[in-house]
């Protein structure tokens, strides 16, 4: 298992598990839990998600505080002004 959607219908949790061959289809099947509705029109589930992890990822798993030695971006930086003598900043 490595990919999964997860939703909740009134409260109560449910989960569809999909193999890294199908990431396509627990995609639109994400889709189709949240755009589904009830009896009465109403959204049917509250809340819909879908979690990854496929077994050919070339990043390492989890969350690291080690930063590249070269990295200094920094959320502050988005939508600053220029640093003087310097070409304005782009988010790319």
């Amino acid at each position: 298992m490595s990919i999964v959607v997860y939703w909740l219908t009134q409260g109560q949790p449910s989960v569809r598990q999909f193999n890294d061959s199908e990431l396509l289809a627990a995609m639109a099947f994400a889709e189709t839990q949240r755009k589904a509705k009830d009896a009465n029109g109403q959204a049917a589930h509250q809340h819909v998600v879908i979690n990854t992890e496929l077994g050919d990822c070339v990043s390492k798993p989890g969350v690291s505080d080690e930063l590249p030695a070269d990295y200094s971006w920094t959320k502050s930086h988005r939508g600053g002004p220029p640093e003087s003598g310097n070409p304005p900043r782009t988010l790319a």
